[in-house]
């Protein structure tokens, strides 16, 4: 069987990233496309990955510049990204009471986050200049030898999984800590987004490390949701019918 080649594997997981996000944001604009927003987030994440593989590289710092840009560009969705979970878990809990005056407040929420999703769509030009100066900068470091290439993948999977490591560790000496769960948080998605997007590089114990940090990154994440869904009705006044209050410990 012919090896691998790093060059080719990395190449072409670059290019599908940038046509996949390149693709996703105008679909932010179709109120249809319920998803998008979630899968955008997912793609920035995992070249977001590639880049911290590859900026080790010779000539490779200018990539640190430009992944901050893109995680700035992340952050500016983080804020519709978390009101669109609350609103699916209401639409939910509406299923088993609801009243006018609720339903009014989930249309208009539904409303407002769609008008911030258009805003992001509107952003394109932004980010395929972004986009087009990350390929740029790529494209040449994957032309190093391909011994090197896959060193360096395999360095950086050992730095982050040593991250990952050692944060599980501190959250399990302080599990009620929230910035515990959110480091570990953290780190269980940038093993799993780097394992994702160099997958075709590794064996089979990376993909089972990989797995192990996407249940930590559920089991928490879902901790976190159910907290700023707590918190986020207290703070929003959200209208909730009283059988609902009582039954998430709300005061009334």
């Amino acid at each position: 069987m012919k090896p691998v080649s790093p060059r080719r594997v990395l190449r072409q997981r670059l290019r599908l990233l940038l046509a996949h996000i390149r693709n996703t944001l105008p679909q932010l604009a179709d109120s249809a496309a319920q998803e998008a927003l979630h899968a955008l987030r997912i793609a920035l994440r995992q070249l977001r990955s590639l880049l911290r593989v590859l900026q080790a590289l010779p000539h490779g710092r200018p990539l640190r510049a430009l992944a901050r840009q893109l995680a700035a560009f992340t952050r500016t969705s983080n804020d519709w990204r978390d009101r669109e979970v609350r609103l699916q878990q209401l639409q939910r809990l509406a299923a088993e009471a609801d009243s006018a005056r609720f339903a009014a407040w989930r249309r208009h929420e539904a409303f407002a986050i769609g008008a911030g999703k258009l805003q992001l769509a509107q952003q394109q030009g932004e980010l395929d200049t972004l986009l087009a100066a990350i390929e740029h900068v790529c494209l040449p470091l994957l032309h190093a030898r391909p011994g090197r290439l896959q060193r360096r993948v395999r360095q950086a999977l050992r730095d982050s999984r040593q991250r990952y490591r050692r944060a599980r560790r501190q959250w399990r000496q302080q599990p009620d800590s929230t910035g515990r769960v959110h480091a570990l948080r953290l780190q269980a998605k940038r093993l799993r987004y780097q394992v994702d997007v160099c997958e075709d590089l590794l064996g089979k114990r990376w993909r089972r490390r990989a797995e192990r940090a996407r249940g930590d990154q559920q089991q928490l994440g879902e901790l976190r949701d159910h907290q700023l869904l707590l918190a986020s009705i207290q703070r929003d006044a959200v209208p909730l019918p009283a059988v609902l209050r009582q039954r998430l410990g709300l005061p009334g």
